[in-house]
């Protein structure tokens, strides 16, 4: 989708009499010399737009797999996104728009989803893009050997896909499935082509789209490399000119150490960080070298999930007792000079379906808190800060309330909710893990309180988190928690189509998830980026951790 200036016929007229009068004007002359030589009449060729650009990212994004169809982390679609434009695009302002589909409609049950597809698009390897295609990708999600984690729930129950013609793709799924846009926007399209080449587990390392840049290398702990594509036709809407992107290459450099991280834009060896940490915003904030951007993320924020299936967090009085010691204002003012979002229950202040119901059902109160583990059986008898347990079912008696704080990031949040909690004689350790780890002990339920992040301004992301129909190895229901009541709700959401009705049921389910204490908010993180100067027309999209680069170029 191309978009046209319009240009007046009066605009035309003014600049052509304006170049006449430009070519009868003798030349400057140089204040206090002689006129200089050569072709000074004559104007200055453009500059072309392009750039070789550098985007530095904290080492804890790097991915597992670059296969979005597989990988279940927003790093992945974002890199994917460079490689394949999707079926919709999210814009910045929230509205889905027409991408490689034109156009998309479902029948009044959402039983049904027709998708037209443009004909004019081909694939990186010059295979055609068309239904079959499509077909091809959402067939090889939902294969038992493709082991997709997210993707494939997103898709949803499809019992089948038709190919109604060479441009029209029809999706058939068993019971209603209304936020099907929501994951076509982020659903990558290969090249059935190159997928059926490699393996499952090789195709990450060769993707093939229809997106404006091509996948050069993954070095592993290092770096990522995109090259231009120039036959791209700029099928994305977001791309405001015709034919392929401007820069000719990006590079994603993942590095490990925040103050390296905090300081690669002002040292010159990147154009652009991202997740900046926020004690290097001021070196970047109000300079007039840089651009300072902000960017916000409905979701769930940085949430961490209570493993509820064995004692003592099995306790309902124990999992409240612990959220009523955390003082996030504290954390917030300690960790990030008060630049983050503070957060307390399972979606955001950014969702638009957030609840504020939420705010006051556990304000900081440590004597609450002891008092109410004092009630369960915890008690510090040895006086050594950390309580035992005593009469406690399913717990020894003698045995210390200790707990796993098990993260991807943020560690730092962690370690302040050590200190937090040992003030009411909880013992906290904090381990971080990679993300394939971290699939491994939800899979194994080998965990206390594990980090889950989702982000979407969909409330079906309660969903995917609360419902225990999810509670299965792929799934994202990993507290173990079931009730009938919340399930009931929760499964509205995929459903309902009336937004404002699924925002009302998204209320009272998280009233239900916060009585529970089944989670532990912590903060909500805004996304900061660095730019320095001379990167222009850097496009930030509706969530924070996702921009656009088809307008990207680098000023010389």
């Amino acid at each position: 989708m191309y978009r046209h200036r319009k240009t007046s016929l009066w605009f035309v007229l003014t600049m052509i009499f304006a170049l006449f009068l430009s070519a009868c004007a003798p030349a400057s002359t140089p204040s206090g010399g002689e006129a200089t030589g050569g072709d000074s009449g004559a104007a200055a060729e453009p500059a072309a737009k392009g750039g070789d650009l550098i985007i530095a990212f904290p080492a804890s994004s790097e991915p597992a797999s670059l296969d979005g169809h597989i990988d279940p982390y927003q790093p992945t679609w974002l890199f994917n996104s460079f490689v394949s434009d999707p079926l919709v695009v999210l814009s910045p302002d929230g509205e889905f728009l027409p991408s490689l589909a034109t156009s998309w409609e479902s029948n009044p049950e959402g039983t049904v989803w027709t998708f037209t597809l443009r004909e004019d698009v081909t694939f990186q390897d010059g295979t055609p893009f068309n239904a079959e295609a499509v077909k091809y990708n959402i067939e090889r999600i939902k294969a038992p050997e493709t082991a997709s984690v997210q993707m494939a729930a997103d898709l949803g129950p499809i019992e089948s896909v038709d190919v109604v013609d060479e441009f029209t793709v029809q999706l058939n799924y068993s019971e209603p499935w209304v936020t099907l846009l929501d994951a076509a926007r982020r659903m990558p399209l290969w090249s059935p082509t190159a997928a059926a080449e490699y393996s499952i587990t090789e195709f990450d390392r060769h993707l093939v789209g229809t997106g404006p840049f091509l996948l050069d290398e993954w070095i592993a702990n290092d770096r990522i490399v995109f090259s231009k594509w120039e036959d791209y036709g700029g099928w994305n809407p977001i791309q405001n000119h015709e034919g392929p992107a401007y820069l000719d290459s990006v590079t994603i450099l993942f590095i490990g150490e925040a103050a390296v991280l905090g300081s690669v834009v002002s040292t010159g060896d990147a154009h652009i960080a991202r997740e900046l940490p926020p004690a290097y915003r001021e070196d970047y904030q109000n300079s007039a070298e840089y651009q300072f951007l902000t960017g916000f993320q409905a979701g769930t924020g940085l949430q961490m999930v209570f493993n509820v299936r064995n004692a003592p967090f099995n306790i309902t009085e124990l999992r409240q007792a612990l959220l009523y010691a955390i003082d996030q204002e504290g954390l917030n003012e300690l960790l990030y000079d008060g630049a983050y979002l503070v957060q307390k229950g399972p979606l955001n202040v950014k969702h638009p379906c957030y609840s504020e119901v939420v705010e006051s059902m556990y304000p900081y109160d440590t004597a609450k808190a002891m008092e109410m583990l004092e009630a369960i059986g915890y008690r510090d008898e040895d006086g050594d800060g950390i309580r035992e347990a005593y009469g406690v079912e399913g717990v020894e008696d003698g045995t210390p309330l200790t707990m796993r704080w098990t993260t991807l990031h943020h560690v730092e949040i962690g370690e302040a909710m050590q200190a937090q909690w040992r003030l009411i004689g909880v013992d906290v350790h904090v381990e971080q893990v990679a993300g394939p780890i971290q699939i491994d002990m939800v899979n194994n339920r080998n965990f206390d309180l594990m980090y889950e992040r989702q982000r979407s301004p969909d409330p079906m992301i309660l969903d995917m988190i609360w419902n225990s129909r999810w509670d299965q190895p792929g799934g994202w229901a990993w507290t173990g928690f079931a009730d009938d009541e919340l399930d009931s709700l929760v499964g509205q959401l995929r459903t309902v189509g009336d937004f404002n009705q699924r925002c009302d049921i998204a209320a009272q389910a998280q009233e239900i998830i916060m009585a529970n204490a089944l989670m532990a908010p912590t903060l909500s993180q805004p996304v900061f980026y660095a730019l320095n100067n001379n990167v222009m027309d850097f496009q930030l999209a509706s969530e924070g951790n996702y921009f656009y680069l088809h307008n990207t170029y680098i000023e010389e």
